[in-house]
């Protein structure tokens, strides 16, 4: 397919029909919306089952993203995208492939971002789960501290 802006461009779009992670009302809003374009895309029921089954079609999608197309997929975490296609041994390189988070923006930027390209958009999937992560992982750090003592030895020393 090509794009509007005249690139090459394949569209994926998951259903994330078993983990139930992605709001009901994005996915359906993202889905109307790649449907209404006239655009051609590929819809998949969910990713995570076709990685845990090592589907040889998610080789293929990486296949085409290292061939010069551009892979645009409609999911969920870039991580865990790019780790569920690790998983099924085709992992996605860095080039031509744009991952577009359903759980974190709104239904009209992933249906921008898939149609027209956007960069800020593909950057901004990935944020807020770094940042999160981040969050989670000091807070880790901290409740494995545990209650620390309210004097320290040195204090207890004077």
């Amino acid at each position: 397919m090509t794009a509007p802006g005249g690139e090459n461009v394949r569209m994926l779009y998951c259903r994330c029909a078993f983990a139930r992670v992605v709001p009901d009302d994005v996915k359906a809003d993202v889905l109307a919306g790649l449907a209404a374009s006239g655009g051609g895309f590929e819809a998949v029921a969910d990713l995570c089952e076709m990685a845990a089954r090592r589907d040889p079609h998610l080789a293929d999608l990486a296949a085409l993203a290292g061939s010069g197309q551009t892979l645009r997929i409609a999911a969920c975490w870039p991580r865990a995208v790019r780790g569920l296609f690790h998983l099924a041994d085709a992992p996605l390189g860095e080039a031509g492939v744009e991952i577009l988070n359903m759980r974190t923006l709104p239904a009209e930027r992933v249906l921008d971002g898939m149609l027209r390209g956007d960069a800020a958009a593909v950057a901004a999937s990935a944020q807020g789960r770094d940042e999160e992560a981040a969050k989670q992982s000091a807070a880790g750090r901290i409740a494995a501290l545990g209650d620390l003592p309210a004097r320290t030895p040195l204090e207890d020393a004077r």
